[in-house]
């Protein structure tokens, strides 16, 4: 079947319009068929009843007024119908039509009282002109055999189902013409916005920018497509521009580390006394710095890939008391602790990499003392760290979880953050199906407060009821 497109390959258009048109033309000419046969079906109906009404009304003259067959045929209206009497041999004992005399146009009809009915293509004389046949067969007063046989012409009624039948198949194709033309019409007009927000969507690709699809004004399934469109562009122009700023971010903050560490191979230490031990300890630590970077850059890059998690039996008072026992070995700050044991069910490295960087942050704001806790309160595990810095301003308590955000530029950077720290705190937390939140102490603190889902203990098994 080469040559004929596929219909997947057809626009919605054509596919419905051609569609309506095969259906559409089917059921009509279906429509028009049962038609003329219900019609003709009807008409042959009439006339078998007309013919039988004849026939009754020949046979009863025959039987009751002790008429002859001729006195009985030739007192019934005929109106067009043939009317014979025929003998048990078959032969005609007298017929209205007086050509026919010598031709039977049925058979004998037996036993006594039988009536026939059928439609006879021809007859004897009448070629090519079909009729309703009935015969009926009767016995005089004396007690001799007779059919009576009846048949009534069938070309008016066939005539009539002719015209009605050409007449209803020009109509229903008229009416095939106009439907088909309205449809093609409704359809090309009802897809003519998404034709617009295939447009629109085009011409933002091309340009690469930030633009919106043109909504109808109705409340349709299409009006819903554009603003599902202008919601997922909106989405897109919102991580694109997060991208960009994260790429430019990232860009700065390993330009700097970079530019450090050439400066300093490029510059001869000359022989002064320590100049070396001073140049490799500053490109070890901008190394570290950059390192500290990618591997922050990659915990991001994996929280977005949704990483699977490695999910084990988890103890937050563990993970926080080690902290707890880093800092009060580097004497940095001053360490307060209340800690009670709380489970969880998450992954080990990832929790204590979020125990680690809220602690590194609280550190690098504190001014003297830093608070860690842990707490159960009902279904979550609490783990809260303070220090005595300045809070988050309100206004900044969300942004504050945003990647490369800053609050203080200088202060971060001197301290050797990258803004990051919280942005992987928030992943991790999120990822166990928590939360984390900046808050402020009674005391006027900086509080980082974060929210996991508690492993509940089992239930105990139920005491059997006692006996009775």
């Amino acid at each position: 079947m080469r040559g004929l497109p596929r219909l997947g390959t057809w626009t919605i258009h054509r596919r419905i319009v051609v569609m309506t048109a095969v259906t559409l033309g089917l059921a009509l000419a279906l429509g028009v068929a049962a038609f003329a046969l219900s019609l003709d079906r009807i008409l042959y109906a009439a006339s078998q009843d007309a013919a039988r009404g004849k026939a009754s009304q020949v046979a009863e003259s025959i039987r009751t007024r002790r008429s002859t067959p001729t006195e009985a045929v030739e007192a019934t209206v005929s109106r067009g119908a043939i009317i014979q009497v025929l003998d048990p041999s078959g032969a005609v004992v007298t017929s209205s039509e007086v050509s026919l005399r010598d031709r039977p146009i049925a058979r004998p009809a037996s036993p006594r009282g039988t009536v026939d009915q059928f439609q006879s293509a021809s007859l004897p004389g009448e070629v090519g002109e079909p009729h309703a046949v009935v015969t009926e067969a009767v016995s005089d007063s004396a007690g001799t055999a007779y059919t009576v046989a009846v048949a009534v012409p069938l070309e008016v009624e066939s005539d009539t189902v002719k015209t009605a039948t050409v007449l209803l198949s020009v109509g229903s194709l008229l009416m095939w013409v106009l439907i088909v033309v309205m449809v093609s019409r409704g359809v090309r007009r009802a897809l003519a916005p998404v034709e617009s927000i295939r447009a629109d969507v085009d011409r933002i690709t091309q340009v690469r920018g930030v633009g919106r699809v043109t909504q109808p004004r109705t409340d349709d399934e299409i009006a819903r497509l554009a603003r599902t469109m202008n919601h997922m562009l909106d989405r897109l122009a919102r991580a694109d521009a997060a991208t960009r700023r994260f790429v430019s971010d990232a860009s700065h903050e390993l330009r700097s580390p970079i530019a450090t560490i050439r400066a300093s191979m490029e510059i001869d230490p000359g022989r002064a006394p320590g100049a070396r031990e001073d140049r490799d300890a500053v490109v070890l630590a901008e190394t570290l710095r950059m390192q500290r970077l990618v591997d922050d850059l990659l915990t991001l890059a994996k929280a977005d890939d949704r990483a699977p998690l490695v999910r084990a039996d988890a103890d937050l008072d563990e993970l926080v008391v080690a902290e707890v026992r880093r800092l009060r070995t580097t004497g940095a700050v001053e360490v307060r602790a209340e800690i009670e044991p709380v489970r969880v069910t998450g992954d080990v490295a990832r929790l204590a990499q979020l125990v680690r960087n809220l602690v590194d942050n609280a550190c690098r704001y504190a001014r003297s003392t830093v608070a860690l806790s842990v707490v159960g309160d009902g279904a979550e595990g609490v783990v809260r760290v303070d220090n005595d810095g300045p809070p988050i301003p309100p206004e900044h308590r969300r942004a504050v979880f945003d990647r490369f955000t800053r609050l203080d530029e200088s202060r971060a950077r001197d301290a050797g953050g990258s803004g990051l720290g919280l942005a992987i705190v928030a992943s991790i937390a999120e990822a166990h199906g928590g939360r984390v939140t900046a808050l402020e102490t009674d005391d006027g603190w900086c509080r980082f407060e974060v929210r996991l889902p508690r492993q509940q203990p089992p239930r105990p098994p139920a005491e059997p009821a006692p006996p009775g």
